[in-house]
């Protein structure tokens, strides 16, 4: 009552519908600030009735509603953590609904329109990375006239926004559509607020090949040329391109004004312009696995990429349990190991389309290629398109995969690969199908760990155990990967998180990072065994259990439920398989992720605050210290060291 509206109503208009703005006219401007409303006031009124956590927010809407969802995340990123619509309005100052709303909210100049237009807004984007999912149903009437989702699309590839747009056949714009995605927006958004990464974009709708490629923080003439080649004396290298470290700055106001920030405890690492050098051979430092004991520290040959292939720059690595264990092999020729790792990508191969020279990168000894049968089926994570070639230490040389070699060699001896990666080099040759495209402002140096073990212990927990709230669970071994399904439990709420290992200082760490129990098997009461402690400190059987070390008998004595789930991650052999006990689970390499599609987001979830990387690395050192980092890998106070070139 009293609120104005036109005359005749219009269920475009006014109380009929609304766009999320804030009206400046006479007549609307007491009763329609429905951007201050959604943003400002709806959270305040909420907050005051309930535990909300106004650091954890998402926004969702629907056609008029989508275009605030988008409008408010876009002007005010620092609010939101995630933002979804369902058929936007992306134009509206190109659409009928939108100028008719706009002209009589805003007044009739045009240039007041912009602010609340979504293509206008990023256009002008300059703040933190956004992520954003739109569903449009391809039998919507208002499809071409007044949502125009393609030119959304356009945009985010030109900007190199990372958009997932999914085009439903045959959906309308009814709320049956909405219906029919709720839960998938749900576990987006969840994912993001929570920190339990439970979602991921189909292979169908894959994101564009300029995401993250394009660096905000770099302005290049126009007729630079970044892939061009430059002749350097000595080895051919990368170029540094300097640029400051920006320090967080939150925006507090519009986006459109804002500048390129990270969150305070992430400084922007200085970018990269990488000149492409792809017909050259470079000479790096490298350590080899010979026969000896230790790996030799030496210079190598490193060939160009191959069809398919990128050279990588690699600026961090992390020495990990596959990698001791393959120091043990001493079979198969000389080789260079290393899988934890990140860097830029120095040149690209023929045929390359999704990457380009400068794109930060993580290579994973896990393929995930997107074309093959396996890949396509959505029910595994395995792929079928390299692995012939990296388990025997080589490259396929040609399309047709008829021919390999390696990469590597000193003299006139080849060296071999290591599951693909072999990333203790400074400079690394990888199929495209073993990588995954990160955000630029992430620091290399600690998302580095991400394709590894510690990635993989995430994923048992929430992608493959999936334990509800309140379940119990049991860790047997509290190595890095023990430790991280420890955080991951806790993430997840479990009521008890139950820690098994000897060494009393891996139990101490274990609880600063969410276990409530703490065992060492051998400070048991006489007669008392694991099973009965456990029963004793949860009132309950373990839901899940995880063998990290090599206890499967002392898993297997935890579990006796019939619900219950037992894994256990063989960490010493590729590509960090995990193995059900019982309950009937199947094998599912690398915790259940797609590294391609997965990979980005947990490094999403980093920048967000939500995984503590930073605990993991207990120490760092130069590579050059390589043997001495080896030498005292299962110490009880290192966790992972962390090696720069």
């Amino acid at each position: 009552e009293g609120v104005p509206d036109e005359d005749p109503k219009a269920f475009d208009f006014g109380v009929g519908a609304s766009f999320y703005v804030n009206a400046t006219t006479q007549k609307y401007k007491k009763h329609y600030q429905m951007l201050d409303y959604i943003t400002q006031e709806l959270p305040s009124m909420v907050a005051a009735k309930l535990p909300l956590l106004q650091h954890r927010l998402g926004i969702m809407g629907h056609s008029m509603g989508g275009h605030g969802a988008l409008v408010a995340a876009l002007r005010y990123p620092e609010l939101y953590r995630s933002v979804s619509a369902f058929s936007p309005i992306v134009h509206p100052t190109e659409s009928p609904w939108g100028q008719k709303a706009f002209s009589l909210y805003l007044g009739e100049d045009p240039e007041s329109w912009r602010q609340y237009d979504t293509l206008e807004l990023l256009k002008q984007y300059k703040g933190p990375p956004k992520r954003l999912l739109v569903d449009q149903g391809l039998a919507d009437p208002f499809l071409s006239e007044q949502l125009k989702p393609g030119l959304l699309k356009a945009l985010c590839d030109e900007k190199g926004l990372a958009l997932t747009l999914r085009n439903q056949q045959d959906y309308d714009h009814s709320y049956y559509f909405i219906s029919s995605f709720i839960q998938d927006h749900l576990q987006y958004h969840a994912s993001f607020l929570t920190g339990v990464l439970r979602w991921c974009p189909d292979a169908d709708h894959p994101l564009a090949p300029s995401v993250y490629s394009v660096d905000p923080q770099i302005e290049l003439d126009g007729d630079a040329n970044v892939t061009e080649a430059t002749e350097m004396p000595g080895k051919e290298e990368s170029q540094p391109f300097d640029s400051d470290d920006h320090p967080d700055q939150r925006p507090q106001g519009d986006a459109m004004d804002a500048v390129s920030s990270s969150e305070e405890t992430h400084p922007t690492q200085s970018s990269q312009l990488v000149l492409n050098s792809s017909s050259k051979e470079i000479e790096c430092l490298a350590a080899v696995c010979f026969e000896e004991a230790a790996l030799e520290l030496m210079k190598i040959q490193v060939a160009p990429p191959g069809p398919g292939e990128l050279r990588i720059r690699i600026t961090a690595v992390a020495p990990s349990p596959l990698d001791v264990a393959g120091q043990k092999e001493r079979s198969g020729g000389p080789r260079i190991l290393g899988v934890e790792a990140a860097g830029v990508v120095e040149d690209v191969g023929e045929g390359v389309e999704d990457f380009r020279p400068g794109d930060h990168v993580i290579p994973c000894c896990h393929a995930s290629c997107g074309r093959c049968s396996a890949c396509r089926r959505g029910d595994t994570n395995f792929c079928e398109s390299i692995q012939r070639f990296t388990s025997r230490g080589v490259m396929k040389d040609d399309a047709m995969n008829s021919t390999s070699s390696t990469r590597f060699s000193y003299g006139s001896t080849e060296i071999f690969h290591f599951h693909g990666v072999s990333t203790f080099s400074e400079y690394t040759v990888v199929h495209a199908e073993s990588v995954a495209k990160i955000r630029k402002d992430a620091p290399l140096e600690k998302v580095c760990l991400l394709g590894g073990g510690v990635a993989a212990a995430l994923g048992m927990v929430w992608q493959v155990a999936g334990p509800s709230p309140g379940a119990v669970g049991a860790i047997f071994g509290l190595n890095a990967e023990g430790l991280a399904v420890a955080r991951a439990l806790h993430m997840a709420k479990a009521r008890k998180i139950i820690a098994v290992d000897p060494d009393p200082s891996r139990l101490e760490l274990a609880k600063k990072w969410g276990a409530t129990n703490l065992i060492n098997p051998y400070a048991l009461p006489e007669g008392c065994s694991i099973k009965e402690e456990i029963l004793r400190a949860a009132d309950a059987p373990a839901d899940v259990a995880f063998d990290l070390l090599g206890y499967e008998a002392s898993v297997q004595e935890a579990i006796t439920t019939p619900w219950a789930k037992s894994f256990a991650m063989e960490i010493t052999c590729s590509p960090f398989n995990v193995t059900p006990r019982l309950a009937g689970m199947r094998n599912v390499p690398f915790g259940g992720w797609r590294p391609k599609l997965h990979l980005p987001l947990l490094v999403d979830l980093f920048m967000a605050g939500e995984l503590k990387l930073d605990d993991f690395i207990s120490h760092q050192a130069d590579f050059t210290e390589i043997n001495e980092v080896l030498n005292c890998f299962d110490e009880p106070d290192r966790i992972r060291t962390v090696l720069r070139f």
